[in-house]
């Protein structure tokens, strides 16, 4: 995972180090380590951070979307909707907070969608995938092609436009997911990390164009999914999934002859 907040030259660790970097510290450790005392402090230094730097700083916005993100995985953790409904509310003023201009605005529209995600997940919303949808796309107008992060936000909004036809089928969001889950994974080093993930996107995206009636996208859904489990991890939480699809394309392209 990446630093959120990247312009602090802060070093220092507890007292010495601003807040929104000492929040950014807590969660890296969190990611790490897994214990839910970190994102209840990190948290707490971010709203530290909140009320330190004033309303005309860009490190409030910073602040205020790091929380967005630290209660979205308190509540992935705790499934208490009162944490979602704050991260939404944070990641709102985030986006509002930003001054024009302010090169972070395409982080933090793409924190908000990634928590209206997780709203339509729980209440299948046509109006919080639609509103996590446009924020996605209009991160990526924001950002340069060449941006780091650009390979990320394509993959959410893949992720996302999957989300709406598998509620509300629509043959043409399922080709534009399969647009930018392709771009995500051109975007993606092989030896990053997330290249397995992207070439699962894929392949799920694949896969629902094939259960669309296109079926001939078996093959390639079927030669994305080996391909990212070979390169998963052994003990990678996704591999369980991954390996039933897996089953499923194989036992779908006999059937069809492909």
């Amino acid at each position: 995972m990446t630093r959120w907040f990247r312009r602090s030259g802060s070093t220092g660790r507890g007292a010495e180090e601003e807040p929104l970097a000492h929040a950014d510290r807590l969660r890296l450790e969190y990611a790490r380590t897994g214990d839910p005392a970190l994102l209840v402090r990190a948290a707490r230094a971010a709203e530290q951070a909140v009320s330190q730097y004033p309303a005309e700083d860009v490190r409030q916005a910073s602040a205020l979307s790091a929380l967005c993100m630290l209660t979205r995985l308190r509540w992935e953790r705790e499934r208490d909707v009162r944490l979602l409904e704050q991260s939404l509310e944070y990641g709102r003023q985030a986006v509002e907070a930003s001054p024009p201009g302010d090169p972070e605005l395409p982080r933090h529209m793409s924190s908000l969608a990634t928590s209206l995600q997780e709203a339509f997940d729980r209440d299948g919303r046509a109006q919080d995938i639609d509103e996590a949808i446009t924020l996605y796309r209009s991160s990526l107008d924001l950002l340069p092609a060449d941006h780091p992060e650009r390979a990320g936000i394509q993959s959410n909004l893949a992720n996302s436009l999957l989300r709406r036809t598998r509620r509300f089928p629509d043959p043409a969001v399922l080709d534009e997911a399969v647009q930018h889950a392709r771009a995500a994974l051109a975007g993606t080093p092989p030896a990053d990390p997330l290249h397995a993930i992207r070439l699962v996107n894929l392949g799920g995206v694949l896969f629902a164009l094939a259960q669309s009636g296109q079926v001939t996208h078996l093959i390639e859904a079927h030669e994305r999914y080996e391909q990212g489990l070979r390169e998963l991890p052994p003990g990678h939480l996704a591999r369980g999934q991954v390996e039933g699809a897996v089953r499923q394309l194989r036992q779908l392209r006999q059937r069809f002859g492909f």
